[in-house]
């Protein structure tokens, strides 16, 4: 019995010890983490979060700050925030930074109205 026992301890850490080892499916991609928790040295650069205001300034998170319409990134000027990308100027001109670059937005097409057949019923 107490063989038994020990067997089954040792299946549980076993199993216990391949299932530390595996990637957590819900943690961020290492390029959204902070440089320091993903090993990375390189600083994030890029739009992690767009905040759209009506009739207010809008504002989005660059590279870990928040800034808003008219505000500062470090020596430009934040001239535009939109749903998908942030626009600074700055001395070498017009910058774009996108939210997700690698997505690009394409209206979808409309589809057209296809006429219903009818079957005429004639009464006998």
């Amino acid at each position: 019995m107490m063989r038994r026992n020990l067997l089954w301890l040792a299946g549980l850490v076993a199993s216990t010890a391949v299932h530390a080892q595996a990637p957590d499916p819900t943690r961020p991609a290492a390029a959204l983490l902070s440089p320091e928790s993903a090993g990375v040295t390189a600083p994030v650069e890029g739009v992690q979060t767009v905040i759209l205001r009506r009739g207010g300034r809008s504002g989005a998170v660059v590279n870990g700050q928040y800034v808003e319409v008219g505000g500062k990134l470090g020596d430009k000027r934040v001239l535009k925030i939109s749903e998908s990308e942030v626009v600074l100027m700055g001395e070498a001109g017009r910058e774009v930074l996108k939210l997700t670059p690698a997505i690009e937005k394409v209206p979808a097409r409309k589809k057209t109205a296809t006429k219903r057949r009818t079957t005429e019923t004639t009464e006998k």
